[in-house]
C-alpha cells in the first residue's frame, strides 16, 4: 500500500499538480485523506525521500524537491536492409543468458517477470494440491494437443485479444519460443527466406540460425512497430516463406503495431499468401485502459499462427505455451508429436486452473500497474544519471525498454565493463544479424526497484558520462594540435 501511495504522489509531481518546493500534506492529513494508516504514509514519504522526490525540513514537514528534467528523446528508427542474410547469431547471447542468472549480480539483461506478486505463491499451492489429487503420472503419453481444460481456458482468454477460436484448433507447447520453433519447422526448409523485425528478440534469431534460414530485417519504428512499407517491398522482391513479429510491446523496443495497421498487415499477407508467426507473449501486459487486438483477430484465412505462453505474465519456469494454429493445425500437431510426443501434464493442469480463476485477472491488473510505475522509475533514473544524449523507448506495456547511446559508445564494451561490476545488460549486437545496434542495449524494468538496482544504474550512468567526457577532452586536444 505504501508503494502505491508513493506512486500516486509521484504521478502528481510529474504532472506538475504539486510544484517544486511546495509543502506536502502532513502525515496525519494524508493518512485521513487516503484512508490509510500513519505508518503507511510514513513509509511512502520515506520511499519518496529515498528516490529524491521529496526532502524533509525539520519542524516544517515534507517538501517537493525536484521534478524530472525534460524527457529524453526516443530511439532513432533503424536502417532498412535490402537483402536477406544468412543467419549467424553472436556467442555473446549464450554468455549473457548464462551469467545473467548470477544471484549475486544486478541483472537487467533477461526479459523475465517480477516474482514479488501473490500469484507465485498461489501457483506453488496449486502445484502441491494437484500433484496429490490429480493423476499426472503412469498415464503413458498424453494427447499431443494438450489437455482439453487448458485449451478451453486459452480459447476463452483469447477473446480479450479479439480472437474467436475453438479449443480444437489449439496446440499446447513448452513455452512461446518452442511454439515459434514448431511453426518455423512447418513453414520453412533450410535456405528459405523469412522476414523478421529489426531489432529482433535474440531467441528468434537463434531459431532462424538453427533451422538454416536466411533473414531479411524489416525496420521497427520505436512507437508504431513493424514498417509495413518496408515489408511490402520485401514481399515484392523476395520469396518470403514467413513473417515473424512481436506485435504488442515488442522485445526489445516495447512498441506496438496500431490495430488499424494490423488489419492492413493481414490484408497484405493475404494478397501474397505468406503466413505470419505472431508472438503475443506480452499482449496482456498493457499499461493503458484496454488490450489491443492481436493480429490474429483480423485473420480470416488461417494465415496467422499466434504463439503465446505464461512465461512473461507469471513465470518462465512453468513452460506452458500454445499455438492458435489456423490452417496449419494438423501439420503443427504432427510436428509436435515428432519433436516431443507430448508436454508434461502437471504444469498444464496447473495453468488451466490458474487461467480459470479470477486470481489471474487480478494478478494482471496488479502487474500492469506495477510495471508501469517501474518503467517510469527507470525513466527517472536514466534521465537523472545518464548523459542527456541518451534516448529511451516509450513502451506502453511489457517488461523491457530500449536505450540508444551516442554512436561513439560501443554497448558490447559497455556490457563487459558492467559485467566486471556484477551488473548485466543485453547489448544491442544480440538483436540483429546486421550489427546495426552497437550503440544500443536493452533493460528489464519489471523487478521491484531496490537500492542496489538504483545504485547500479547510477554507476552505469557515471561510466557513460566519464567516457563521453574523455572523448570531448580528446577532441578538444586534437583541435588545439591542429
Amino acid at each position: 500500500m505504501y508503494t502505491q501511495l508513493a506512486d500516486k504522489m509521484t504521478e502528481q509531481i510529474r504532472a506538475g499538480a504539486i510544484a517544486v518546493n511546495e509543502r506536502l500534506p502532513s502525515v496525519r492529513q494524508l493518512s485521513k485523506r487516503e484512508k490509510v494508516s500513519v505508518s503507511t504514509v510514513l513509509a511512502a514519504y520515506n520511499l519518496l525521500e529515498e528516490q529524491g522526490w521529496v526532502a524533509v525540513r525539520p519542524k516544517s514537514g515534507y517538501y517537493v524537491r525536484r521534478r524530472v528534467r525534460e524527457s529524453l528523446a526516443v530511439p532513432n528508427p533503424p536502417d532498412s536492409q535490402s537483402r536477406p542474410v544468412l543467419a549467424q547469431t553472436s556467442q555473446l547471447v549464450m554468455e549473457v543468458q548464462q551469467e545473467g542468472t548470477n544471484p549475486q549480480a544486478v541483472s537487467f539483461c533477461r526479459a523475465v517477470p517480477a516474482t514479488d506478486f501473490p500469484i507465485i505463491r498461489h501457483v506453488e499451492q496449486t502445484y502441491t494440491r494437484l500433484s496429490r489429487t490429480r493423476k499426472h503420472l503412469g498415464l503413458g503419453h498424453t494427447n499431443p494437443e494438450g489437455p482439453y481444460e487448458l485449451r478451453q481456458q486459452i480459447a476463452h482468454h483469447a477473446v480479450d485479444a479479439g480472437v474467436a477460436v475453438s479449443p480444437d484448433s489449439i496446440v499446447t507447447t513448452a513455452g512461446c519460443l518452442n511454439a515459434m520453433g514448431l511453426c518455423l519447422q512447418v513453414l520453412t526448409r533450410p535456405g528459405d527466406v523469412v522476414a523478421i523485425e529489426s531489432p529482433c528478440y535474440y531467441g528468434i534469431l537463434q531459431l532462424i540460425e538453427a533451422y538454416g534460414l536466411k533473414a531479411i530485417e524489416i525496420p521497427v519504428h520505436p512507437e508504431t512497430g513493424l514498417s509495413l512499407e518496408a515489408l511490402r517491398l520485401a514481399l515484392e522482391q523476395w520469396p518470403l516463406r514467413a513473417v515473424l513479429t512481436v506485435s504488442s510491446f515488442s522485445n526489445p523496443l516495447g512498441c506496438s503495431i496500431p490495430d488499424e495497421r494490423k488489419k492492413e498487415l493481414v490484408a497484405m499477407l493475404e494478397q501474397y499468401q505468406v503466413p505470419l508467426v505472431e508472438d503475443d507473449i506480452y499482449g496482456d501486459l498493457y499499461f493503458g485502459e484496454r488490450r489491443g487486438k492481436a493480429i490474429k483477430a483480423f485473420d480470416t484465412q488461417g494465415l496467422v499462427l499466434l504463439c503465446s505462453s505464461l512465461s512473461k505474465t507469471i513465470d518462465p519456469l512453468l513452460r506452458v505455451g500454445w499455438i492458435l494454429a489456423g490452417r496449419y493445425y494438423d501439420q503443427l500437431l504432427h510436428r509436435k508429436y515428432v519433436n516431443m510426443l507430448a508436454t508434461p501434464l502437471l504444469p498444464q493442469l496447473v495453468a488451466a486452473e490458474i487461467l480459470g480463476q479470477g486470481i489471474y485477472e487480478r494478478h494482471l491488473r496488479q502487474a500492469r500497474q506495477a510495471y508501469r510505475q517501474r518503467y517510469l522509475r527507470l525513466v527517472d533514473l536514466v534521465t537523472e544519471h545518464f548523459p542527456p544524449q541518451t534516448r529511451i523507448s516509450r513502451p506502453q506495456g511489457g517488461l523491457v525498454a530500449w536505450l540508444e547511446l551516442p554512436r561513439s559508445i560501443d554497448s558490447t564494451e559497455f556490457y563487459h565493463y558492467c559485467r566486471e561490476h556484477e551488473i548485466f545488460i543485453a547489448p544491442g549486437e544480440m538483436f540483429s544479424f546486421s550489427q546495426q545496434f552497437k550503440n544500443c542495449f536493452r533493460l528489464n524494468f519489471a523487478p521491484r526497484w531496490t537500492p542496489q538496482r538504483e545504485q547500479a544504474l547510477r554507476h552505469m550512468g557515471g561510466w557513460l558520462a566519464e567516457r563521453l567526457g574523455q572523448e570531448k577532452t580528446a577532441g578538444g586536444d586534437e583541435q588545439l594540435l591542429r
